[in-house]
């Protein structure tokens, strides 16, 4: 019998063989989009991805959550989900049979409907997606069925503890706006929608002023033109939104607590969630708070791991960043035991006490640049991600070449910036925090 060869031995081979075999350039994610305009003045954000056989398309809504009233909270993201609803069976029926995954939503500063499908499906698909568009019907049993869906969004994200603490420190960061509610609305101001308020929303956006296409395809652009100008024609010319009505973001006073957080409706269990505005315009701010996010929140090594790994004070722990009405953000959050929320927040406010005395040496800040590198080359994989990144962008009336260069941005921020950022947000008369305990 043949003696079996050593497995040590057989995976040394298979990998030497692997890499006399694999090629020597692995083909990379596209990282920047083109813009164009159809004849009506529509923009189109394309990305050329060949040899994929798949194309992807978000309609873009400026406005968002943003544009609501007060008494419309959940107004952004009914309508939207009624706008992309296909009524007539025998095209849904098409979709479906065609493998098309459709989604629509609303987020702070923007609305959005996608769909995505098989590229020699998408003139099919887009003309029907359009039809719906161009006719939605808000009728009243269309309505109540997507506003008892909403309610119950809502019902499940009320007994989220981070969620809900979340909803709470925008409340303090934005008094009286919108951004304080939720996504999903509450019962009684989607009880009191109407089909007016629908309407009137929907007239809004829908125009080459608030409204863009953004693409990922491997279509070529000229047929891609072609296929959009066929369906979209009918949408029309630029119309601005109206202004926003409700009050912007104030520095916080000197109690800017929440110590209990009225949205949470769930069972036992504490969560504390930190929040900071950064100052300074958008576009300049946000490639250095992109970084401080990451040496600060981003996994092993982070400043904040110590509460998770070394304390053992906390789990679910992480930071984020947020983009409101053109302000960004920086929030940290976690879920903890309940007799550790008041140690829990007071380390974390020592963590960020320290970073804005002491900042960030070098070393810290290159290793932070790498980190962030290929952090978004890895999450650029996805078009989704590229998708939502681009989106935010176009939500803060950033350019498109803010989207295209960013890496390039990212690099040029040195430790002397990051430092001034840190110490000008990071300071304790900054903060914004809420606790819930039940």
């Amino acid at each position: 019998m043949k003696e079996r060869g050593h497995p040590i031995k057989q995976l040394v081979l298979f990998a030497l063989l692997a890499v006399l075999v694999w090629p020597q350039r692995l083909p990379a994610q596209p990282l920047t989009f083109e813009v164009f305009s159809l004849d009506n003045g529509l923009r189109v954000y394309y990305q050329f991805q060949p040899g994929t056989n798949l194309t992807t398309v978000v309609f873009h809504f400026l406005g968002g959550q943003a544009l609501e009233t007060p008494g419309q909270a959940g107004l952004a993201y009914l309508a939207t989900r009624l706008m992309a609803e296909v009524t007539d069976e025998d095209r849904l029926s098409e979709l479906l049979a065609s493998g098309v995954n459709l989604s629509a939503g609303s987020r702070a500063d923007f609305s959005a409907i996608q769909f995505e499908g098989l590229t020699r499906h998408f003139d099919r698909i887009l003309g029907i997606v359009a039809a719906g568009l161009k006719n939605p019907l808000f009728s009243g049993p269309r309505i109540d069925r997507v506003r008892n869906s909403l309610k119950l969004e809502a019902s499940q994200e009320a007994c989220r503890l981070v969620d809900s603490a979340l909803i709470c420190l925008r409340r303090l960061s934005f008094p009286g706006s919108p951004y304080g509610q939720s996504l999903y609305g509450r019962e009684a101001d989607l009880r009191s929608i109407s089909r007016k308020d629908i309407n009137q929303f929907y007239d809004s956006i829908m125009n080459g002023g608030v409204l863009s296409i953004l693409v990922i395809t491997d279509l070529e652009k000229k047929s891609l033109q072609e296929i959009l100008a066929r369906h979209l024609s009918w949408i029309k010319s630029k119309t601005p939104l109206p202004g926003k009505r409700f009050q912007e973001a104030n520095l916080p006073s000197e109690k800017a607590e929440a110590r209990g957080c009225d949205h949470y409706q769930g069972p036992e269990g504490a969560a504390v969630a930190l929040g900071y505005l950064f100052p300074g315009e958008l576009a300049e701010t946000y490639p250095a708070a992109y970084l401080l996010e990451k040496i600060i929140g981003e996994g092993p090594g982070s400043l904040i791991w110590n509460l998770r790994q070394e304390s053992g004070l906390a789990y679910n722990l992480n930071s984020r960043l947020e983009i409101l009405g053109g302000k960004i953000m920086f929030v940290c959050y976690l879920e903890t035991e309940k007799d550790l929320a008041a140690s829990s927040l007071t380390l974390l406010k020592q963590t960020f006490l320290r970073l804005s005395q002491q900042g960030l040496d070098p070393e810290a800040v290159a290793r932070g640049k790498v980190i962030a590198r290929n952090g978004y080359r890895r999450e650029s994989f996805g078009r989704d991600n590229r998708l939502g990144f681009l989106s935010l962008v176009l939500a803060g009336s950033l350019p498109l070449e803010f989207f295209n260069n960013f890496l390039e941005l990212l690099d040029k921020k040195s430790p002397d910036q990051l430092n001034e950022l840190a110490r000008a947000t990071f300071s304790p008369d900054r903060a914004y925090e809420v606790v819930i305990v039940r």
